[in-house]
């Protein structure tokens, strides 16, 4: 009673508040405003959080008066949809890593690489950042430099403001899952990289963000030169208050080669779906993956007879495990009052790394990341556990390790765990003495088979 007292009161005062800022309040008076909102951080109207990124001094007065004006006038035209081509989504980030050494001392690993559990927040935030650019309404003034403008003097900032444009159209957009992100060359930071992307397909409330990466080299002449190194799928989602769909814009190709993206668009939700219907979680496994399940038993039963030898040859699935857990605090948070889901990718990425690492017993690098679902969001101040695993190992070359990572959530008063996230990461290793995975129970199997059909998956594209 006393948590639904404390919300409704939140509510009222929010709405109280957010109708007097957009009715002319003076700037002078929007840090007041928002340390009375500060007050209630977890159950005051979700809007209300974005009045901690209006006090940074990245903002003029008009640019904030406009931007405070539009949110009460967009959401009268959120359901009065249209049709966007691809391009009108279109982003681009540059990252100035030649020039900017402080942005370069931050990315760079002890490698002397690009760190990709970095990277990977920014690829969601910029995935976001995407679909509400397509999400908005027609004629809605969205102005890139509020989108993707950043502020170095706080590291959430442009977080929030990004979460902010998404409240525009009056819906949430949210990540549901990282379809596949790929790399083709070891990232680095020695070049300038570029980040861009748009809307490349549309379901009814569903979008699909296609991301590149390329780093920027300079010929012999002086002429930039883009060289690609990796391409992400991101499948967005559009929800309203009440976590029920919300339909979005229309999308129509334009180009041919716009076109072929929304072919691949199809393409890809029809595999999905017929992945998630061979789902190991569904149906058995396949004649010759029971073949492979029998294989698996007579050799784990050859190896007890000659454990020495064995320990030589295979390492147990049950000996790859390794974990985390990490306390949730409000500096994580999105404009919802969840975790941001950039976060949670980032820190199984780092583990998942790790995990190989400790496998191969040499420097990995990531290859791909495949089937990162989000099956409910975390909050804040939640206890989460992250726990990662080698589920299957290629000895050919090149040497595959498939690692899989899943996030739960632990209920510190009954101990119970609920499940909020699964990750699959694929890396590549150069270990001539890689030894074999060998899994022992049916369910580590099981798993096994699961890694690899992502591996196969991986080798097909």
């Amino acid at each position: 009673k006393q948590w639904y007292q404390r919300r409704v009161r939140g509510l009222s005062l929010g709405a109280m508040y957010f109708r007097r800022l957009a009715n002319r309040v003076l700037p002078s008076r929007v840090s007041a405003v928002s340390s009375t909102f500060s007050y209630y951080p977890r159950y005051s109207f979700p809007l209300i959080s974005t009045t901690t990124c209006i006090q940074m001094p990245t903002f003029s007065s008009s640019i904030l008066h406009s931007t405070l004006r539009s949110f009460c006038t967009s959401t009268q035209n959120s359901t009065q949809l249209t049709t966007k081509a691809p391009s009108e989504s279109f982003i681009e980030r540059v990252f100035d890593f030649t020039t900017n050494d402080k942005l370069s001392a931050k990315y760079a690993n002890h490698f002397g690489g690009l760190r990709l559990d970095l990277l990977l927040e920014d690829l969601d935030l910029m995935a976001a950042a995407i679909a509400y650019k397509h999400a908005a309404p027609e004629g809605h003034n969205n102005p890139d430099h509020v989108i993707v403008k950043p502020a170095p003097e706080d590291p959430y900032f442009e977080r929030g403001v990004i979460k902010k444009g998404e409240l525009l159209s009056g819906m949430r957009i949210v990540t549901a899952s990282v379809n596949r992100l790929e790399l083709f060359h070891e990232l680095t930071v020695q070049n300038d990289i570029k980040l861009s992307g748009c809307v490349t397909f549309v379901g009814e409330s569903s979008m699909e963000v296609r991301i590149k990466m390329s780093s920027i080299i300079k010929d012999d002449d002086g002429h930039k030169i883009e060289d690609n190194m990796l391409l992400g799928l991101f499948t967005m989602v559009a929800r309203d208050k009440n976590d029920q769909p919300v339909k979005v814009n229309r999308l129509v190709p334009v180009t041919d080669l716009e076109k072929s993206w929304y072919a691949m668009g199809l393409e890809n939700k029809s595999n999905r779906k017929m992945r998630s219907e061979a789902s190991l979680e569904r149906n058995p496994p396949t004649d010759k993956e029971r073949e492979l399940i029998h294989l698996l038993y007579l050799e784990e039963k050859e190896a007890k007879k000659n454990k020495e030898e064995s320990k030589k040859i295979y390492t147990l699935m049950e000996n790859t495990r390794y974990g985390k857990t990490i306390l949730m605090f409000p500096q994580l948070r999105n404009i919802y009052n969840n975790i941001f889901g950039g976060f949670l990718m980032r820190m199984a990425a780092e583990l998942a790394w790790s995990t190989a690492l400790l496998y191969a017993q040499e420097r990995p690098t990531f290859r791909a990341i495949d089937e990162i679902t989000f099956l409910r969001p975390v909050t804040i101040g939640s206890i989460v556990v992250f726990e990662s695993e080698v589920v299957f190992v290629s000895t050919e070359s090149p040497q595959i390790i498939q690692v899989r990572v899943e996030a739960n959530h632990i209920d510190p008063q009954s101990g119970k765990k609920t499940r909020t996230n699964d990750f699959h990461f694929t890396l590549t290793t150069n270990n001539p003495r890689l030894k074999e995975l060998m899994p022992r129970t049916y369910e580590e199997m099981l798993r096994y088979i699961e890694g690899r059909r992502i591996v196969n998956y991986v080798k097909v594209v």
